[in-house]
């Protein structure tokens, strides 16, 4: 299978490009600097291109076969019309060149933000009604991929939504998670700073290399048209995770709670489908002690 990533030099993408390559998947990664990650390059079946999504007609001119295309790279934008010129329409056009080149199975990195805040716990199914411009270009691809799964029956399109990530550099050179709290956390842990957070608020998080087998199991599914939540199975507060960088740093716990009056009966987004699907569920406590651990070290 000749696979296409995008966004295989991110955070997320790099675990995906790297599970692929663990299981003998010819992949090209796409990418703005392909010079980002050097190690990735000495991965099993790995190539690399230049790509830019802004420029994607261009690109594809070269390109004769597509097998599969996993989209995981973001465009931004600050605004409504910055998020369509820059992430929806480059998301549009490359899933319809990839259609156009062949490809039979599309993945497509939405984000459980294309929901917006939730008051009750959800599945799939449930209506998405995002709050930011992010959440609303994720949700507006996801209905774009629906309707390419009614235009084109004979293709496996497919959206993954995942919540918090987090994990290691999976090679050297390669990122962490562009979201700061665990490295600010561990970073006060470690001199001896008070951390504040607020009562009850956490999330499901997910490891970055648990998220990447969704993508493997879904690729090499027949699922058309379905979603799935790339997220863990518990629900964790940074307070619990605050707890844990301070008992793996042996110091003193110092952590000021702040109650906002959140519900101690936490909101959940179900897991069941990736678990009757693929059998797949994920417990991240151990994942976060070996992040808290690499944390500390590097802070």
């Amino acid at each position: 299978m000749n696979i296409y990533l995008t966004g295989g030099t991110g955070f997320i993408g790099s675990y995906v490009a790297n599970e692929l390559a663990q299981n003998g998947y010819k992949t090209t990664i796409l990418a703005r600097n392909p010079d980002k990650i050097p190690l990735l390059k000495k991965l099993p079946y790995i190539k690399l291109k230049k790509f830019n999504l802004n420029n994607i007609s261009s690109f594809f001119k070269t390109v004769k076969k597509i097998d599969a295309l996993i989209h995981i790279a973001l465009g931004w934008g600050d605004t409504g019309p910055d998020m369509i010129k820059n992430e929806t329409l480059p998301s549009v056009m490359l899933i319809e060149t990839a259609i156009k080149k062949g490809a039979k199975k599309i993945i497509f990195t939405s984000s459980t933000a294309a929901l917006g805040p939730i008051n009750s716990n959800v599945d799939e199914t449930t209506k998405c009604q995002p709050s930011d411009f992010y959440g609303a270009t994720k949700g507006a691809v996801e209905l774009f991929i629906s309707a390419y799964s009614y235009y084109y029956k004979n293709l496996y399109l497919n959206i993954i939504r995942p919540g918090y990530t987090f994990g290691n550099p999976v090679i050297i050179g390669a990122p962490v998670e562009p979201d700061n709290r665990f490295k600010e956390i561990c970073k006060k842990v470690k001199y001896g700073q008070k951390i504040t957070v607020i009562k009850n608020d956490g999330t499901q998080f997910i490891w970055a290399g648990d998220l990447a087998k969704i993508y493997l199991y879904v690729l090499n599914s027949n699922c058309k048209n379905e979603t799935f939540f790339g997220l863990g199975k518990n629900f964790i507060t940074w307070e619990q995770i605050a707890k844990w960088a301070f008992e793996i740093a042996n110091k003193k716990p110092n952590i000021k709670v702040i109650d906002k009056g959140w519900s101690d009966k936490p909101l959940i987004y179900s897991v069941k489908k990736i678990k009757n699907f693929f059998n797949l569920s994920f417990d991240s406590e151990e994942k976060i002690k070996e992040h808290i651990k690499y944390l500390i070290n590097i802070s």
